[in-house]
C-alpha cells in the first residue's frame, strides 16, 4: 500500500481555470465532454453523500467515475469507478501523465493540489471511458476546475460559512461563488432554503442564465443514516434522472447499497460506535441529531470531540456538546486544536458532563471505551479527528495519514 503525498500545495498561486484547461488539452482530455453526460456537486457541506448516491444511481448505466474529496485514510479514496478506489499502479500512471503535462506547460510554480487531483481523475475517466462522471467541488464553484466540466446538471447541496477567506464572509458571497460552477444553460437542483436566501439564490441564477429548481426532501430511507440524507437523496435521484432513464427498481437498488465512510459511519454496535466528518456548526449540529437517533436510550453517551485550528473551535463544539454525559477533549495530529482549548469550550456548552483531556486520539478512544458500557461513542468535530479515530480503530498507524 503506497503512501502518496502531493507535491503542490493545497490553492498553489491562487486558483487558475486557465491553467487547469491548458494542462488538459495536453494531456489530450476534453473537459467539456464529461459535461453532456456528467454532474457536478457544489455546496458547503453533503456533497460526498450526494455525490456517492448520484453515482450509485447511475451505477447500471456506466462506468461511472466519481471523483471527490478529501480522502480519510487514503489518496485512492478519491478517484472511483464503479464503487472501486483507482488502484496505486493506475494512479501511478496518470500522475506521472499529469505531472510530465504540469512541465512542459511550465506550470510547476504554479498549479493547486486540488487541480492536480481534478486533473488525474480526468485523465483516468477520460481513458477508462466513462458513461457518466460526478464531481465533487474542492474549492467553491466559480474558481473551481470542475466549472471546466460544463456540466448541464448540477447541485448545491447546502450553504454555510467555510472557506471564509476564500469564498467570502457571508451567505449570500459564498451563494454567488458555488453557483458561479453552473455554465449559462444548466440546470442547479437545491434544496429549500429560508425565503430570502432562496429569493437570492433565483436572482443569482437569473442573472448567470441558470435554471434552478429547490427540491423536497425524498420520502423513504436511504442506507446512510441521518434526516439531511434526505435532501441529498433528493438532489442525487434529480440528477441522475436527468443524465439517464433511471428506473424505480434502480433507484431503490442504487439508494439501498450507496455507501459513504466517515458519514454518520457506524464502527461498532458494541458499544454503538459512530464517526462524522462534519466541520462546520450546522453540519456537526445535523450529525449530533443522527447520532441520537442512532444512540437512541443508550446511555452514557460519550463524546470524542477535536477541531481543526483553523476552523470556528467554540462555535463547532458549542454545536456537538450538549446531550452528552462524557466529553472527551483531543487533538487530531493534522492542524488539531489544542486539547485544553476543546475541553474548555465543551465545559461552557455542556457544565454538567465530564470532561476528559487526552493528548492524543488514539488515547481518547481508550478513555472512552472505558467509560461506554452499554452506552454510544461519538467521534467528531472535523474531517482530521474523525479520520484519525477511524484510522486508530481499524488498527492502523495514524502517522501514515497525509492530507495537504
Amino acid at each position: 500500500m503506497r503512501s502518496w503525498r502531493v507535491p503542490y500545495p493545497k490553492f498553489g498561486n491562487g486558483p487558475c481555470l486557465a491553467r487547469v484547461g491548458a494542462i488538459a488539452a495536453r494531456l489530450g482530455v476534453d473537459l467539456a465532454a464529461f459535461g453532456r453526460t456528467g454532474a457536478v456537486i457544489v455546496g458547503s457541506n453533503g456533497k460526498g453523500s450526494t455525490a456517492a448516491m448520484t453515482a450509485a444511481l447511475l451505477g447500471a448505466h456506466g462506468p461511472v467515475g466519481l471523483f471527490t474529496s478529501p480522502h480519510l485514510l487514503r489518496l485512492n479514496e478519491r478517484f472511483r469507478i464503479d464503487d472501486e478506489d483507482i488502484e496505486d499502479a493506475a494512479l501511478a500512471q496518470h500522475w506521472a501523465r499529469v505531472e510530465e503535462a504540469v512541465a512542459a506547460s511550465g506550470e510547476e510554480e504554479n498549479l493547486g493540489g486540488f487541480e492536480f487531483l481534478f486533473l488525474i481523475a480526468a485523465d483516468w475517466f477520460a481513458a477508462r471511458g466513462c458513461v457518466h462522471t460526478v464531481w465533487e467541488a474542492g474549492i467553491g464553484g466559480r474558481l473551481d476546475p470542475v466549472r471546466l466540466i460544463a456540466a448541464r446538471v448540477l447541485a448545491l447541496t447546502s450553504l454555510d460559512l467555510e472557506h471564509t477567506a476564500l469564498l467570502g464572509d457571508a451567505l449570500e458571497a459564498i451563494a454567488a461563488e458555488k453557483l458561479g460552477a453552473a455554465s449559462r444553460g444548466a440546470r442547479v437542483f437545491a434544496p429549500r432554503f429560508a425565503a430570502a436566501l432562496q429569493a437570492h439564490l433565483a436572482e443569482l441564477a437569473a442573472a448567470q442564465g441558470v435554471e434552478i429548481a429547490f427540491t423536497a426532501p425524498l420520502a423513504g430511507d436511504t442506507a446512510l443514516p441521518g434526516a439531511f440524507q434526505q435532501d441529498n437523496a433528493a438532489l442525487a435521484l434529480h440528477l441522475a434522472q436527468a443524465l439517464a432513464p433511471v428506473s424505480a427498481a434502480e433507484v431503490a437498488q442504487g439508494l439501498a447499497r450507496v455507501r459513504w465512510p466517515g458519514r454518520l459511519e457506524v464502527l461498532a454496535r458494541a458499544p454503538l460506535t459512530v464517526v462524522d466528518v462534519g466541520h462546520t456548526p450546522a453540519a456537526v449540529a445535523a450529525a449530533r441529531a443522527g447520532f441520537a437517533a442512532l444512540a437512541g436510550d443508550r446511555r452514557p453517551r460519550i463524546l470524542v470531540c477535536g477541531a481543526s485550528q483553523d476552523k470556528p473551535v467554540a462555535s463547532l463544539i458549542a454545536a456537538l456538546a450538549p446531550g452528552f454525559d462524557v466529553i472527551v477533549a483531543t487533538r487530531a495530529r493534522h492542524k488539531g486544536a489544542p486539547e485544553a482549548q476543546v475541553a474548555a469550550h465543551a465545559q461552557d456548552a455542556n457544565p454538567s458532563a465530564e470532561i476528559i483531556i487526552s493528548p492524543s486520539v488514539a488515547e481518547a478512544r481508550d478513555a472512552a471505551r472505558a467509560r461506554a458500557g452499554g452506552g454510544a461513542i461519538f467521534a467528531a468535530g472535523g474531517l482530521f479527528l474523525a479520520a484519525e479515530f477511524r484510522c486508530v480503530h481499524l488498527g492502523l498507524d495514524p502517522a501514515t495519514l497525509a492530507f495537504f
